[in-house]
């Protein structure tokens, strides 16, 4: 019988394999900069590339939700990333030992179980997805610091303003820009006071016809460096097997705690992502 900190393992993957095969969306909450509703269209994105989190590390501890179906898991665990290089979610069991570590980085994601003494290693290049949008290591990464971006694009900056389309409401503006032949929509939804992100999400219609979709949503800020950044993460996927929701909810959080890259232990057996991967959706 699989133990509940393995399956929580695989419910993490499962969010990562959907994170590859979805849409995303993101919010932000108000920074207390300000009201930025008089602002014109291109100074208003401005300041939303101006509010985004300016440390290049961050560490913190960590509680993972996620539901898979019919299934429900809770697990400790901590998050490290270094910007540009990696991001790493440890998941702990009972209390005091790692049961898993997932690195995803520019090359790929990196899991491995140490309790089963296993691991999967999958290249951007191997999935069908990465190959038909350009959704790579610097998109996940946006989601994962809340930040605007664009499928192949490092970092979004004032020269990639022109490719998304702006709507205003009252009190929010909405950020939406296609790729791949307008398959894959990227939208963000931001709160006009503050000019902040709130929630992240992708659109995408496979070559079948099936259309798969993601929503990436931002709580609980708190001032960390120069900006604002959440401490609870909401992640909710439509078109996968079964539906996939996660929260994260950041601890104990710092800003100068190093992470070194993911190594593979050599007693450690592979196991083949797309084994996983099918049982979840086919592109």
């Amino acid at each position: 019988m699989t133990n509940p900190t393995t399956k929580t393992l695989w419910l993490a993957l499962i969010v990562v394999a959907a994170l590859m095969t979805a849409s995303c969306a993101s919010k932000k909450a108000a920074t207390g900069k300000g009201a930025d509703t008089a602002l014109s269209n291109t100074a208003y994105m401005q300041r939303l590339l101006d509010n985004a989190p300016d440390f290049e590390h961050f560490s913190a501890k960590m509680r993972l939700r996620a539901t898979y179906g019919g299934e429900s898991l809770s697990v400790g665990g901590s998050i490290r990333m270094v910007k540009d290089e990696r991001i790493q979610l440890s998941l702990v069991a009972i209390g005091i030992v790692e049961a898993a570590r997932m690195e995803i980085n520019p090359k790929g994601i990196l899991v491995l179980d140490r309790i089963g003494r296993r691991y999967i290693d999958v290249k951007y290049s191997d999935l069908n997805f990465f190959k038909q949008t350009k959704v790579d290591f610097y998109t996940l990464q946006a989601l994962f610091r809340n930040e605007l971006f664009l499928p192949g694009v490092k970092h979004v900056a004032r020269g990639e303003m022109d490719r998304f389309a702006l709507t205003r409401t009252d009190s929010t503006a909405t950020l939406t820009a296609t790729t791949d032949g307008n398959r894959l929509v990227c939208s963000f939804l931001t709160r006009l006071a503050g000019a902040v992100l709130q929630q992240a999400g992708l659109q995408m219609e496979a070559k079948s016809g099936k259309r798969y979709g993601m929503e990436w949503s931002y709580n609980d800020f708190t001032p960390i460096g120069q900006s604002n950044f959440p401490l609870s993460m909401e992640v909710a996927m439509e078109g996968t097997a079964k539906p996939v929701k996660a929260t994260f909810t950041f601890s104990r959080f710092s800003t100068t705690t190093e992470c070194e890259p993911l190594t593979i232990p050599s007693r450690y057996k592979r196991v083949e992502a797309a084994d996983i991967l099918k049982h979840i959706l086919t592109l």
